[in-house]
């Protein structure tokens, strides 16, 4: 039904969704919003469904991609060095991932000029994100939103000085694309700095919870920990001094248990609902009429959850679920049952870099430290489910020390390849078959 659904593009729509939060949860001017959600609000053309074609060099298998996982990589290996010259470290687990992530992607993203590499600065983007939801509802923000009204505030003056001084160029080719394509449609730089709040929220509001559900799913069971251990252990390699050497870009495609556990994280703690709005009647398969003005709420966890796709394991942590090579105790399933970046038109298009992010620091981190829970026993947080998030909040942070395995050096290499990580049906039937 829901791919029936996705068919319908221009009746049963995203786009108004998206002009919403260019509107209300980025406060961009009524004069860039009559370019945004004009006319042309949900034509092929028009600003919104024209920008992921335009991003898309960035952000697809190739260089562009590579050299946005090439910086994060860096930004992560320079970071471990530093714990590791320090010792044994005690961190708030989901506040540490959240904090490597937040500044591995900024970095990338942004480069040298990244406008929140000041700790107030980084402070000021989770309070904004706090606050997403009740500005895209905007149920008196002023009064149940201050925080994260100032924090935008904050942050749009830091993108625009940004982009004022033409540091997008020393940026990645995603920040320039982005930067094109709102020159492109007539939008002022004051816009394109409130635009790009947006932007930090796609690539940081379900990047990092999802990071952290997918290092304590690895590190709390024995098993899933060893598995994905001794694969990414064989890539690395080491000199005659002892200096070790490791190619994360070969995580990709070296490492199917670590892929497979990442997707199964999505599954099995994923929580995203896919919105439409109905933009005029629509029948749908000749059956269903979904009626002006109404909206459409696909919730992943129903997909997810079904024991018709999945088998009567659908309830269970699975690591190994989706490898490509039947396992004993899983069930076949369609490629387009997995819905972890959504799905038909509407796919989030830094799949490829966050995935690929996310499994270089679970690698690095696999490798470098002896993870230990405060305490001395893995306990699951409890989940606070929030509607604009792909996966649960941890309500309780997990306490850990971070142990150094040895003081060896190590050199983190990121090399160029036109792989990316083929793990949604649209990428799997353009990339293997």
């Amino acid at each position: 039904m829901i791919q029936r659904i996705d068919r319908h593009i221009l009746t049963v729509a995203f786009s108004p969704i998206q002009a919403r939060a260019c509107d209300k949860a980025m406060a961009v001017s009524a004069t860039g919003m009559s370019i945004i959600a004009g006319e042309k609000k949900v034509a092929e053309d028009g600003y919104l469904r024209s920008f992921p074609r335009a991003a898309a060099p960035a952000v697809s298998p190739g260089l562009g991609l590579d050299t946005l996982n090439r910086e994060a990589t860096e930004v992560f290996a320079a970071s471990f060095d530093r714990l590791v010259s320090h010792g044994k470290t005690t961190v708030g687990l989901y506040e540490w991932v959240r904090h490597e992530v937040f500044a591995a992607t900024m970095e990338a993203t942004y480069g040298q000029h990244y406008p929140f590499r000041e700790p107030d600065k980084e402070r000021a983007w989770f309070d904004y994100e706090s606050g997403i939801m009740t500005l895209l509802m905007d149920f008196m923000p002023s009064i149940f939103a201050r925080k994260s009204l100032r924090a935008r505030d904050l942050m749009v003056t830091e993108l625009e000085r940004y982009f004022q001084h033409d540091w997008h160029l020393d940026g990645s080719l995603f920040v320039q694309l982005r930067e094109k394509h709102n020159r492109a449609f007539g939008l002022s730089t004051e816009d394109t700095a409130h635009i790009e709040v947006g932007q930090v929220a796609g690539s940081i509001v379900n990047t990092a919870p999802t990071a952290f559900w997918a290092i304590w799913q690895v590190l709390s069971d024995p098993v899933v920990y060893e598995d994905c251990r001794k694969e990414v252990s064989q890539l690395v390699q080491a000199d005659l001094n002892g200096a070790c050497t490791i190619d994360l870009a070969q995580v990709r495609v070296r490492c199917p248990v670590m892929v497979s556990t990442w997707q199964e994280v999505l599954r099995f703690h994923g929580t995203s609902i896919a919105a439409r709005i109905i933009q005029e009647d629509t029948l749908v398969d000749n059956q269903y009429l979904l009626k002006k003005g109404g909206v459409v709420l696909m919730p992943n966890t129903v997909i997810h959850s079904n024991q018709s796709l999945w088998g009567p394991t659908t309830g269970q942590f699975n690591h190994r679920r989706f490898l490509k090579t039947k396992e004993r105790g899983t069930t076949r399933h369609p490629a387009a049952a997995f819905r972890g970046f959504g799905g038909g038109h509407i796919l989030c298009p830094g799949r490829h870099f966050a995935s690929t992010e996310i499994l270089s620091f679970l690698a690095l981190l696999l490798l470098r430290f002896d993870v230990r829970p405060v305490g001395g026993e893995w306990t699951q947080p409890g989940k606070n489910m929030v509607m604009d998030r792909a996966c649960p909040l941890p309500k309780k942070d997990v306490q850990v020390e971070l142990i150094p395995k040895s003081l060896r050096k190590w050199n983190v290499i990121f090399s160029d390849s036109d792989t990316g990580i083929n793990i949604v049906a649209e990428d799997i039937v353009e990339g293997d078959t």
